[in-house]
């Protein structure tokens, strides 16, 4: 694995694209869940979790649907910020392979007993805009920040 400079990769650069891999593998394996099997996850998430979270703090509790849409968003998002990441900040590669992995993540269920929904590309999507966005801030800042530190 080499650079564009012929220097090897840092280990914290393995790392991180370790780190987004297995974020994708995760991504994956939720679609070839069974319904079931999917909808007992969320169901217990949404009962035991997320619903007495809010009821403690005076708010209305959410469907298990809401809360499997808001999933979608937040994998995507953890996803494509560790994406930006790995490509430098730039926001077209990682905004590109995000929307290729929700693409593909869809499609894959097509092989499962779950079935396909376009619907769901765009909410991935809007978790890959999410995420790039937090990616391109999060570059910034590290550069920002090592730029005062050499000062």
């Amino acid at each position: 694995m080499q650079r564009d400079n012929g220097k090897r990769p840092s280990a914290k650069r393995i790392v991180l694209l370790t780190i987004t891999l297995l974020m994708l593998a995760f991504i994956f394996l939720q679609s070839v869940l069974p319904t079931a099997v999917s909808a007992d996850e969320s169901g217990w998430l949404t009962e035991r979790v997320l619903n007495p979270l809010l009821k403690w703090v005076g708010l209305e509790p959410l469907s298990q649907h809401v809360v499997r849409k808001a999933a979608h968003i937040l994998e995507f998002a953890v996803f494509s910020a560790l994406l930006t990441l790995c490509f430098r900040g730039n926001p077209v590669k990682s905004f590109g392979a995000g929307f290729a992995a929700a693409f593909l993540d869809e499609s894959i269920q097509l092989l499962s007993d779950r079935g396909a929904s376009l619907t769901d590309v765009w909410i991935d999507l809007i978790g890959v805009t999410l995420g790039t966005l937090l990616g391109v801030l999060i570059r910034k800042a590290v550069i920002t920040h090592r730029k005062r530190k050499q000062s």
